[in-house]
């Protein structure tokens, strides 16, 4: 393989049998292809990688200006000017025809699992996301329910969400750099939610070990990421799986978010994961067509 072709295959990855370091894939990226070379039940998914976002700023027709705002920074015109540039430059040519490769493959993935539709989800992936000292939680942006010819813009804006005012607050408050690390995009199987969970193998707050706490909603998940609801909560006994306490969230009218035999199998299919990791774990689910799916899994490195 010569230089020119093993840099082109290097802008998308497969998620589940990529090579690729977090370096390449961002946290997020790196996440998913663990839990599909694992097994477990996770949509599929591919990636667009650092070398695709570096592609697009650095080594193109915006170069000059990109770098000439990473050196004006925090100034909040050069922060806009780079929001601007990014999601106003289409894709280089062969840039757009991997991506529209990737999707040719992906729709015939997607159609293998009656339980998920046409639709995308597109998820940021930033280099030093959800790394021991930056979690960037909520930060860059997550779309769903993107079809196939809207990716390219939902792409771009996840490109520049590294740039939104509160992810340069975030930087600022740090003091990590500026212009921020790379971003590399996920582009996955939309999961048509009944209902999302996050767990902790490990309780968030009193950080005992011999609890799972469990936070759910009807719908899409990123309502519980996001702070836009207040979650069910579930205390459980991590031994006998016995539910030790339940608090309604904001949406109780609508009724309980998981049943009894639903919260025990997330609970179950999470310690089975904390297991495999060989350490507490905080967990991202969607439950769709009778079964969980595992849409993240993160190493619980602090309390």
């Amino acid at each position: 393989m010569d230089r020119d072709t093993g840099q082109r295959a290097r802008h998308i990855a497969w998620l589940g049998s990529s090579e690729g370091s977090t370096a390449l894939l961002g946290g997020k990226a790196a996440s998913i292809d663990r839990l599909l070379r694992l097994g477990i039940r996770t949509p599929p998914a591919f990636c667009l990688t650092t070398e695709a976002f570096r592609s697009h700023l650095l080594d193109g027709p915006l170069a000059g200006r990109v770098q000439a705002a990473f050196a004006a920074l925090p100034d909040e015109g050069a922060r806009a000017s780079l929001v601007t540039l990014v999601t106003g430059e289409r894709l280089g040519l062969e840039l757009a025809a991997e991506l529209s490769a990737g999707l040719d493959r992906l729709r015939f993935e997607r159609r293998a699992d009656p339980t998920l539709g046409e639709l995308l989800a597109v998820r940021s992936s930033a280099v030093g996301e959800d790394s021991a000292t930056s979690s960037y939680a909520g930060m860059h942006d997550t779309e769903l329910g993107v079809a196939d010819s809207e990716v390219e813009a939902a792409v771009k804006r996840c490109w520049a969400s590294l740039w939104s005012e509160r992810a340069v607050e975030y930087r600022l408050m740090r003091k990590l750099p500026l212009h921020g690390e790379a971003m590399a995009v996920v582009v996955q199987a939309l999961v048509p939610a009944r209902a999302a969970a996050v767990v902790f193998t490990r309780h968030p707050v009193t950080g005992r070990t011999d609890q799972v706490l469990v936070e759910a909603a009807l719908g899409f998940g990123e309502a519980i990421v996001s702070g836009e609801v207040t979650p069910d909560s579930y205390l459980v006994d991590k031994v006998g799986r016995t539910v030790l306490q339940r608090d309604p969230g904001s949406r109780a009218a609508d009724g309980d978010a998981l049943t009894d035999d639903q919260l025990h199998d997330l609970v179950t299919l999470s310690l089975s994961i904390e297991e495999r990791y060989g350490a507490p774990v905080d967990i991202e689910a969607a439950h769709a067509g009778g079964h969980w799916y595992i849409l993240q899994a993160r190493p619980i490195t602090t309390h």
